[in-house]
């Protein structure tokens, strides 16, 4: 006979009722529903007796109910359906009284054991989804407990107090969504299975479930891998003497290489495409997948060895089944820094660097749109530095857990430092954009114009890398002395493609009104000023010319802000005779030496050919004019652009014109397209002399810039400049010249 003894009311008065003097079969074919508005708990007692559901009976725990059993057991033959409580065992029953079994799953949002001696055993399958606590006792895993990671939620084992363990083995997923990415992972068990019957699902094809595991030496029978059609490995370990990552070459070995219990796991670079499905081998298929693991799980003090190198890596997995808090772990000799991988960064994800240098809790990201935090998830992987050499390494301790699940993984230091964060994105012909990576600046006298341990050295990712360069060092995050004039910022990207990106600049607390800063161009030869106190956005192309994908291309420099830059209001060139006149105009000229004549063939290469001294008013609102003749202009095209020369030494250049001689053909073009700092130049090849009516339409066919140009030489170039801002897209610029010839061309603004 089950007796269930009494209810009680968390926090209120218990009251006796008896439910059921049915012997042997309790809940027999019939629906129980227990649901409050309040939580509840339901208490079952009865000596070496159990809570039977035969088949086809349903006990539904609507709310936050706890089923508690005390000094029995639990025979689930129907359906649990769990709400959001807790199953909760205690009492000071061995588990042949306290236990779970049955022929159904049972399925618990919390589960909960709490003995006076003794344990509980899992007899039968039991799935949590939620959280796993032992607040006294043991329990018998037995193969039978699994921790459910969803979409929603992974389930996590709350800190385990001395005195308590979870013996046998349990499975532990960990839910990946749709996405073609590189992983940092770790399976977080002792004793484990191996790599090939746990991530690959044992080879089958289960939606789902499991993953490919290739790489260029696949043999599925002798070494457990699947075949690579890219001919490479899609899981790495990380070898601390040689600091790079190493290729599996056989998944037949365990996924945790010890058995001690005590940092018995390691971590994988791994490339996850989806399940087992044939067509996830092949680009851009993919689709979501749970990775289950089987292991005893790690409880109590962990340790991991690192590097004994000072500067060097050692690869860590969180070794429990739950969230970890970093910046609660025992470091020694090992910086208050970790390198993460966050998969939903560029195209196959990026690596993020976390520190907090001035140990104020604060932790500071090399890339600032990252979800990642201070929080390591359960089954992540992740790097950490050494400081000293000697002796090194990482304590994790239950109490370093945390609650906090952050599902977007697997997709300031000190308040009022002055920082220079910056983005790098993918940007795509819709005009949208894909945080691909980032690099952090920040200013403090605190800190060494030296490469040292206070700078974070950038690992390369996969794709595109961008970090800072200080005396041959890339960095992902640098910190220096507080700017100065003259200082220079050296802007170091790699492994680029074909294709538009746009790098964003995010000022914060850089008090300096008396320094302007200048984002330069080295390939295009511009300078564009930067915010110090909010955003830049800077858009750029790289194109098939090897030197637009220079991974020197780009640099910061501060100058005085008492120098305004000069303003180029138009550039012309244009046959005279058997020569060609360049002229150009500007304003702003305070600060000016000199101009330089740089011209082209090419439109690529300048080399100089003429200077002209500033002179004239040097007020700065009003205009000079300027006039250089090129008296040996080659046959076919002729480039030109001006040079600024400032008397500190900065320099800024014009937009480039173009004039073409010998038998070229009539034509109209825009030089370049797309067009650049709002500005339209208009080639002219033997074309007729005389005034042209120029309309600029919108893609929806509105007008939304008009004027007029006379020309005066048949092969010459127009500049103008557009003064409301161009919104990004493409237009249609229309010329309507003195013979009544019209010209339509496409314009492109990025």
């Amino acid at each position: 006979m089950i007796y269930l003894k009494s209810f009680t009311l968390k926090g209120g008065i218990p009251f006796s009722q008896n439910i059921s003097k049915k012997r042997n079969r309790l809940f027999s074919k019939r629906l129980f529903i227990f649901s409050l508005l309040i939580p509840f708990s339901i208490f079952v007692s009865y000596a070496q007796k159990q809570i039977t559901l035969t088949a086809g009976s349903y006990l539904v725990l609507n709310g936050n109910v706890a089923l508690v059993t005390n000094n029995s057991s639990l025979n689930n033959n129907g359906t649990i359906v769990p709400g959001t409580g807790t199953l909760y065992f205690t009492g000071n029953a061995d588990t042949t009284v306290s236990n779970i079994t049955g022929t159904s799953t049972t399925t618990c949002t919390n589960l909960t054991i709490n003995k006076g001696a003794y344990g509980t055993a899992v007899k039968s399958a039991v799935h949590v989804t939620g959280v796993l606590t032992m607040g006294g006792g043991y329990l018998y895993a037995d193969s039978n407990l699994t921790l459910i990671s969803t979409a929603a939620n992974t389930a996590m084992v709350a800190p385990v107090p001395s005195g308590c363990d979870i013996m046998g083995k349990t499975f532990v997923q960990r839910y990946f969504p749709a996405r073609r990415a590189w992983r940092l992972l770790t399976a977080p068990v002792t004793s484990s299975n191996t790599i090939y019957n746990t991530w690959q699902n044992g080879g089958v094809y289960t939606v789902g479930k499991g993953m490919f595991v290739t790489s260029p030496v696949a043999n599925p029978t002798t070494n457990g891998e699947d075949i690579s059609p890219e001919n490479n490995y899609s899981m790495f370990t990380f070898n601390t003497s040689s600091q790079s990552f190493t290729g599996v070459a056989n998944t037949y070995s365990n996924i945790s290489p010890g058995n001690s219990g005590s940092a018995d796991n390691v971590g994988y670079m791994t490339f996850v495409r989806g399940d087992r499905n044939p067509n996830n081998v092949i680009i851009p298929n993919c689709d979501i997948t749970t990775l289950t693991c089987l292991g005893k799980l790690q409880t109590g003090s962990q340790t991991f060895t690192a590097t004994g190198t000072t500067g060097k890596y050692t690869l860590i997995g969180n070794p429990y089944a739950s969230p970890l808090d970093f910046s609660q772990i025992t470091r020694t000799n090992v910086i208050n820094r970790f390198y993460a991988w966050d998969p939903t960064l560029n195209l196959l994800g990026a690596f993020v660097v976390l520190d907090d240098i001035d140990g104020d809790g604060v932790y500071d990201k090399s890339v600032a749109g990252s979800s990642q935090t201070s929080i390591i998830q359960s089954s992540q992987a992740f790097l950490v530095q050494t400081n000293a050499t000697g002796a090194a390494s990482v304590t994790i301790n239950e109490t370093n857990k945390s609650t906090t699940n952050n599902n977007l993984v697997f997709r300031p230091s000190g308040i009022g430092m002055a920082k220079l964060v910056t983005n790098l994105y993918l940007l795509n012909t819709d005009s949208s954009t894909i945080l691909a990576d980032g690099a952090l600046e920040e200013f403090n006298n605190i800190f060494s114009d030296s490469v040292n341990l206070d700078d974070a050295k950038k690992v390369s990712n996969t794709n595109e890398n961008l970090s800072f360069l200080r005396h041959g060092v890339k960095l992902a995050m640098e910190r220096r002395p507080d700017i100065t004039q003259n200082d220079t910022l050296f802007v170091m990207l790699t492994a680029t493609t074909q294709r538009s990106y746009r790098l964003e600049f995010i000022a914060q607390n850089i008090n300096h009104p008396e320094l302007t800063a200048y984002f330069q161009d080295l390939y295009l030869n511009t300078s564009t000023p930067l915010s110090l106190t909010g955003t830049t956005d800077i858009n750029f192309s790289i194109n098939a010319d090897a030197a637009s994908a220079n991974a020197n291309r780009f640099q910061i420099v501060f100058r005085p802000a008492s120098v305004v830059p000069v303003t180029f209001t138009s550039v012309t060139a244009a046959k005279q005779n058997a020569d060609i006149a360049v002229q150009w105009k500007v304003e702003n000229q305070t600060g000016i030496s000199k101009y330089e004549i740089e011209k082209s063939t090419d439109g690529q290469h300048f080399t100089i050919v003429g200077t002209d001294a500033a002179t004239g008013n040097t007020n700065t609102n009003a205009t000079a004019s300027y006039q250089w003749l090129d008296l040996n202009p080659a046959t076919g095209n002729n480039y030109y652009r001006i040079a600024s020369i400032n008397t500190d030494g900065s320099i800024q250049y014009s937009d480039i014109v173009k004039v073409t001689t010998g038998n070229a053909e009539s034509s109209i073009s825009v030089y370049p397209n797309p067009i650049q700092n709002n500005t339209i130049n208009i080639q002219f090849n033997n074309q007729p002399t005389g005034d042209y009516q120029v309309t600029l339409l919108d893609n929806a066919g509105q007008l939304v810039y008009e004027s007029e140009i006379t020309l005066t030489e048949s092969n010459t170039t127009a500049a103008l400049a557009v003064s409301n801002k161009l919104a990004k897209g493409i237009y249609q610029l229309k010329l309507q010249g003195p013979q009544n010839n019209h010209s339509i061309q496409k314009i492109l603004v990025q």
